[in-house]
C-alpha cells in the first residue's frame, strides 16, 4: 500500500475510533484535519445541529435526558419518548472536511412530540474569529437581461458591529428549488488570520442559512437547515435532511476555492460509465426555435452541429402531444407517453436514428415534476398530483412510491427504446406552495421531505441502471444547484440567460468558485431573431471557455464562414476543457461594467500545465497585464496560442511577479496553453 494511501486510511480509522469514544456526541473530534486551521481549533464542543423538542432546545450542547450511542460513524442520540435523531458523517483528512447529516426517527409505539425550529448546521466558533470575520457567497442561477446581473455574482459581506440587520448575513431561496435565490455554498473567512471555511448545504428544495457575529461573546455562529419545519412523526417512522459539508483551509480564497472544486471532484461528482465525467459540448435546439419545429429542420440542425464539432444533441421541449396555439411548452407536460406525431411521423425512434448518424449522441428534454392540467398524467392518476386553486399545473407528489417507479419505469423505456445518451431534467414550478398546502399542521415540512427522498431515489436509480447516460439539472436554468443534486447530476443548465457573452462570462467566473467546468453548460445561441447586421465576434464564442461550452438555436442559418470559425472555436475548446476540473484563478475581480479587463487561469498543479485567458471588454487601456498563480518560479514554461500555434517562453517567476502581458483590441480575447519545461529556456 502506498505511503500516502496507508496515512489516509490510517487517518481515517483514527477518526473513527476516536469517534467511537466519550466525545462521541461532539462533532469536533469526529473532523480530522491535519494542521490545527484556527476554524478547527475554534469550534466550540458541541452536536453540530439543533432543534426545539417538548419545549426543550436540543443542541448544539446536549441537554440532560437523552442517551447517546455511536457505531462505526453514526451516532444515535435518544430521547425517553423513542424519538432519535441519527447523525451520520464522512471525513476527508486530505481535505481538512467533514460532512454530516441528520436523520429523525420514532422508535417509540405513539406519535412523537413535535419537532421544530431545526437547524441541520448550529456551529458556534470562538478563539477571537469574529473580528476580520466576512462571508464569501453568490447569487444563484436567475436568468436577469441586465448586466452586471445578480447570477453567480461574488459577494463579500461583513457581518460586523456596524452590519445591517444586527450583524448577520442570511442566505437562503424562494419557492423550494434550492438556488433561486442565493448558492447553497459559501466561504466564511478571517482575512486577518488568512483562514477560512467552506460550507455546503445538500439539498434541493427550501434552505436558510445564517452566519452571525456575536460581539458581546466573542463568537460567530452558523446556523442552516430546512425552516419552518414543525413535524409529530409516527411510529416506526423517519425523516431525512440537508447534507452539510464543512472544510477547514488556510491562505487566501483561492486556497478555499480549490480545496472545495478538489473535493467535489473526486468525492461528489457522478461519474460517466465509470469513467471522470469531463465537459462536454452539446447542441440544444431550443434558442429561435422553441416548440415550432419539425423534423426536417431538426436534421438539417443535425447536420450543421456535426459539422462544427458537436458531440450530443439535445432535442428540448415539444415532442410531445398536448401543446396549445400559443405556443407554450409547458401545456403538455405530462403526456410523457404520446409522441407528437405531426413533428415525427416515423416516430421518435427514426429522428434518433438520424442523430447517431452523423456521429451525435441523442438527449431528450423531461419535465417529469410538472403536470398540466388535462395531460394524460392528470387524467390517468389524478391523486398521485398535488394542486392549487387557479393553477393550470400540478406538482407530481414524489413522496408516493407508486410516482418513483412510475417516473424510473418511464425514464428506463425512453433511455432503452431511444438510445438516449443526454436527459435534460427540468423543473419550472416552484413547487413550496403546493407542499405547503398539502402538509397537516403538525406535520409541516413532510411534503417537501418526501418529495426530495423521492427524487434522489429516481435520480440515483437512473444513473446506476444507465451509467452511459448524462444527466443534466436545468430547472428553469441554474435554480436547484445544490450539494445534493451535484452528486447525482453530471451538468447543469446555468441559467436560462444565455444570449449575451458578457453575462455567460460573468456567471462563469462567479460558478467557478464552488464547481468544477464540467457542471456548468453553457450555450452560443447568437444571432437573436432581433440582431440585424449581425457579425459573429471571437469573443462571443471565447466567453464560453470557462464552462461546458455548447451551441443552440438556428446554426443551420449560419454561413460557412461563420460555421468555420465555430469549428474552430469548438476545436480549442476541446483543447482546454481537461483543465475546467482543476484549479481555478480569477485574476481579475468579477467586473461590474464594461470598462474593463477581465482574465482567469485554469491550473492543473499535478502536471505544471493549464491555460490562462484575458479580455478587453470596453477599456480604453490597450494592454494589460496579468500576474499568473500556482507556477513554479524555478521553472520555464512554454506558453502556446492555440490558434495560431505561436509559442513563447517565460519563468514561473517572471509570470508570476511581472506577469503576462496581452496587447488586444476592445471586444478581444487571448488564449495562452502553458506546460513547464523539463530544461530550462531562454526568454524569446
Amino acid at each position: 500500500m502506498p505511503k500516502s494511501i496507508f496515512r489516509q486510511v490510517r487517518t481515517a480509522f483514527a477518526v473513527l475510533l476516536f469517534c467511537c469514544g466519550l466525545r462521541a456526541q461532539s462533532l469536533k473530534p469526529c473532523w480530522p484535519v491535519h494542521a490545527s486551521p484556527s476554524f478547527h481549533q475554534a469550534l466550540d464542543e458541541g452536536i453540530g445541529f439543533s432543534f426545539a423538542y417538548e419545549g426543550q432546545r436540543v443542541g448544539p450542547i446536549l441537554p440532560a435526558g437523552w442517551t447517546v450511542s455511536t457505531a462505526g460513524t453514526t451516532t444515535s442520540y435518544r430521547h425517553a419518548s423513542g424519538l432519535v435523531a441519527v447523525r451520520e458523517l464522512r471525513a476527508w483528512p486530505e481535505f481538512d472536511a467533514v460532512e454530516y447529516t441528520v436523520k429523525f426517527r420514532n422508535e417509540g409505539s405513539a406519535n412523537s412530540g413535535a419537532v421544530s425550529q431545526v437547524n441541520a448546521m448550529d456551529l458556534v466558533f470562538a478563539g477571537g474569529l469574529v473580528d476580520g470575520a466576512s462571508v464569501v457567497s453568490s447569487g444563484g442561477g436567475l436568468a436577469e437581461e441586465v448586466y452586471p446581473p445578480a447570477t453567480f455574482s461574488i459577494r463579500r459581506s461583513y457581518p460586523g458591529p456596524m452590519t445591517p440587520i444586527d450583524g448577520r448575513v442570511t442566505l437562503g431561496t424562494v419557492g423550494g428549488r434550492s438556488s433561486n435565490k442565493d448558492l447553497p455554498f459559501f466561504f466564511v473567512e478571517n482575512q486577518r488570520k488568512r483562514e477560512g471555511l467552506f460550507v455546503a448545504l445538500g439539498w434541493s428544495g427550501q434552505w436558510s442559512a445564517t452566519v452571525r457575529a456575536d460581539h458581546s461573546r466573542g463568537t460567530l455562529l452558523v446556523r442552516g437547515g430546512i425552516p419552518d419545519l414543525n413535524l409529530r412523526l409516527n411510529p416506526g417512522e423517519e425523516v431525512s435532511g440537508p447534507r452539510i459539508l464543512l472544510g477547514a483551509y488556510t491562505g487566501k480564497l483561492e486556497a478555499g476555492v480549490n480545496r472545495l472544486r478538489r473535493l467535489i471532484r473526486t468525492q461528489y461528482a457522478p461519474r460517466l460509465g465509470g469513467r471522470e465525467f469531463l465537459p462536454i459540448a452539446t447542441y440544444d435546439h431550443w434558442w429561435n426555435i422553441d416548440v415550432r419545429f419539425t423534423e426536417p429542420l431538426l436534421r438539417q440542425l443535425a447536420d450543421a452541429a456535426a459539422s462544427i464539432g458537436q458531440e450530443y444533441f439535445l432535442l428540448d421541449a415539444g415532442w410531445y402531444t398536448g401543446i396549445d396555439a400559443s405556443g407554450d411548452f409547458s401545456t403538455g407536460v405530462g403526456n410523457w407517453e404520446e409522441i407528437d406525431r405531426v413533428k415525427f411521423p416515423n416516430g421518435l425512434g427514426a429522428f434518433a436514428d438520424y442523430v447517431r448518424s452523423k456521429g451525435l449522441k441523442f438527449g431528450l428534454w423531461f419535465e417529469p415534476e410538472s403536470v398540466a392540467k388535462g395531460s394524460l398524467l392528470a387524467r390517468q392518476h389524478p391523486d398521485w398530483v398535488l394542486w392549487l386553486p387557479n393553477r393550470r399545473h400540478g406538482v407530481l407528489d414524489y413522496g408516493r412510491p407508486e410516482v418513483q417507479q412510475w417516473v424510473c419505469a418511464l425514464f428506463d423505456r425512453y433511455i432503452r427504446e431511444f438510445g438516449i445518451r443526454y436527459i435534460r431534467h427540468d423543473s419550472n414550478i416552484g413547487p413550496l406552495a403546493y407542499w405547503d398546502a398539502a402538509d397537516e399542521p403538525d406535520r409541516r415540512g413532510m411534503h417537501q421531505i418526501r418529495h426530495m427522498e423521492g427524487l434522489y431515489r429516481v435520480l440515483d436509480w437512473i444513473r446506476e441502471r444507465h451509467p452511459e447516460t448524462v444527466l443534466e439539472g436545468c430547472a428553469s436554468g441554474g435554480r436547484r444547484i445544490d450539494l445534493e443534486s451535484a452528486r447525482r447530476f453530471h451538468t447543469f443548465w446555468i441559467s436560462d440567460h444565455t444570449a449575451d457573452p458578457h453575462n455567460v462570462r460573468f456567471h462563469l467566473a462567479g460558478l467557478n468558485h464552488f464547481l468544477p467546468g464540467s457542471y456548468q453548460y453553457v450555450c452560443y445561441t447568437l444571432p437573436l431573431t432581433s440582431q440585424k447586421n449581425f457579425r459573429a465576434l471571437p469573443i462571443g464564442f471565447q466567453s464560453m471557455f470557462g464552462g461546458a461550452f455548447g451551441t443552440g438555436g438556428r446554426i443551420d442559418l449560419w454561413p460557412q464562414t461563420m460555421k468555420s470559425q465555430a469549428k474552430q472555436h469548438v476545436e480549442v475548446y476541446k483543447k482546454l476543457r481537461r483543465f475546467l476540473m482543476a484549479d481555478y484563478y480569477p485574476l481579475a475581480v468579477q467586473s461590474r461594467d464594461l470598462d474593463a479587463w477581465e482574465a482567469w487561469q485554469f491550473h492543473d498543479p499535478s502536471t505544471g500545465e493549464g491555460f490562462v485567458q484575458a479580455f478587453r471588454l470596453e477599456s480604453d487601456e490597450a494592454w494589460h497585464g496579468f500576474s499568473l498563480k500556482a507556477m513554479d518560479p524555478r521553472k520555464n514554461y512554454r506558453l502556446t496560442d492555440p490558434y495560431t500555434g505561436r509559442t513563447i517562453t517565460a519563468t514561473g517567476r517572471r509570470l508570476m511577479n511581472e506577469g503576462l502581458r496581452f496587447q488586444l483590441g476592445q471586444l478581444e480575447s487571448q488564449v495562452w496553453v502553458y506546460s513547464a519545461l523539463t530544461e530550462p529556456a531562454a526568454i524569446h
